[in-house]
């Protein structure tokens, strides 16, 4: 005789099995390309649904990539109406929220960085170049160009040290060497929105330019350049270069000991950058500024003592800074805005549980300026069940999300 308890583990089993076929069916945009379907019945994924806007870094913040994969570099399309990023060493675009992912590289070719040169053409930073790292070791790479439908041609340019992009799109320069021959070491070179070289300016620098970005109006670059010769070898300093000037000028010469985090942000309101002691994981990073006509920097007022900036992005319009950091070396990392009129820093991440990727390279803003975009990840509280062979999957799930910075998240204001 069967026992009554049998009828109720059986709903149960169905019940499971029901939940697990309906996980097996959903995919999201970290789904790597070239997997080979089982031979046991395939399962189609489905379409995925429209992603929560409840995540655990405050209301209104919205993920614009789903699924497993390391992703980063991620980058809005002049027009708003597209997304760029690195995904696990290959680059992808899609709409903002639909899931319609195009690979625009070969999954394995070891990209580092990513940007928009027009509505349609990326300029892609290959393997070993210094765009996003500050790290005095670290080897040049190599620019290509991505046109749509169109396999990578020849590198674009070899020994690239940094790049820049203006923010509200319309211009990019990028920092290449020119060792061995009659130029200086460093020549400055605009790309076409085509993805063309326009105009090369040689530049007398005394080192390697670790990072650079833009004017506003594109009309100056900002350089950190690692000196490797005479009595300040070893140290950097901060360039700008105004290109219908063609002269080089140091701003500031950094102490000894100290390394700049990406780029140093060219704005109306002076240069600002993120510099702690060089070689210590463990180091406190401090948000400096370099004031229009001075010949120093110095901290900036009104953030807070324990504040620990990680990485900074001026915003298209230059009256605003991103920065991602931590009231205290305790305390979460958050995204913040700092108005550089008023000095005032407001919390617009509440976050409760995630990790916020922090290198320069991964914090980018909008072309109109409306929203950030971060790259992060929750921590994961159970098994999930992904519908794509378990050695194509990278153990790392970060994704892209979008961050209104119109108001400050409820929770935010001014870190104590």
């Amino acid at each position: 005789m069967r026992s009554r308890t049998e009828k109720p583990k059986l709903r149960l089993t169905v019940s499971f099995l029901v939940t697990l076929l309906s996980v097996l069916g959903t995919t999201g945009c970290g789904m790597l390309y070239g997997a080979e379907p089982v031979e046991e019945g395939p399962i189609e994924p489905a379409e995925p649904a429209e992603a929560s806007t409840d995540v655990d870094l405050g209301p209104g913040i919205r993920p614009l990539s789903l699924g497993p994969g390391d992703k980063s570099s991620p980058r809005i399309s002049p027009l708003g109406e597209r997304v760029a990023f690195v995904l696990d060493g290959y680059v992808v675009e899609k709409s903002l929220y639909a899931q319609d992912l195009k690979r625009r590289t070969a999954e394995r070719f070891s990209a580092t960085n990513v940007e928009w040169l027009s509505a349609e053409n990326l300029a892609v930073l290959g393997s070993g170049s210094r765009s996003d790292s500050s790290a005095r070791d670290a080897e040049p790479g190599s620019l290509f160009v991505s046109r749509p439908n169109d396999p990578l041609e020849a590198a674009l340019a070899e020994g690239v040290q940094a790049t820049g992009v203006q923010a509200s799109g319309g211009a990019m320069v990028a920092a290449v060497e020119t060792r061995g021959t009659e130029d200086p070491a460093v020549a400055l070179v605009r790309i076409r929105a085509g993805g063309n070289l326009a105009r090369s300016f040689p530049v007398a620098l005394q080192g390697r330019v670790s990072g650079l970005s833009l004017s506003p109006d594109g009309r100056e670059a900002a350089m950190a350049v690692r000196i490797e010769s005479g009595e300040d070898a070893g140290r950097v300093e901060i360039v700008t270069y105004r290109f219908s000037e063609g002269e080089p000028q140091r701003v500031a010469l950094l102490d000894e000991g100290l390394e700049v985090m990406g780029a140093p942000q060219q704005t109306p309101r002076g240069i600002y950058l993120v510099a702690g002691e060089e070689e210590d994981e463990e180091a406190d990073y401090t948000l400096y500024q370099v004031s229009e006509g001075s010949e120093g920097y110095e901290p900036v007022r009104g953030i807070g003592e324990d504040f620990v900036p990680a990485s900074i992005a001026a915003s298209p319009a230059g009256d605003s800074l991103a920065v991602l950091g931590r009231r205290s070396s305790r305390s979460p990392t958050d995204l913040y805005v700092l108005n550089l009129a008023s000095d005032a820093l407001d919390a617009v991440t509440a976050n409760e549980n995630m990790e916020i990727k922090t290198k320069p390279g991964d914090l980018a803003w909008s072309p109109d300026g409306s929203y950030v975009v971060i790259v992060a990840r929750g921590v994961l509280s159970g098994p999930k069940v992904y519908g794509s062979p378990a050695e194509e999957i990278s153990s790392a799930f970060y994704n892209v999300y979008r961050v209104p910075v119109g108001t400050a998240a409820s929770t935010g204001g001014r870190p104590g």
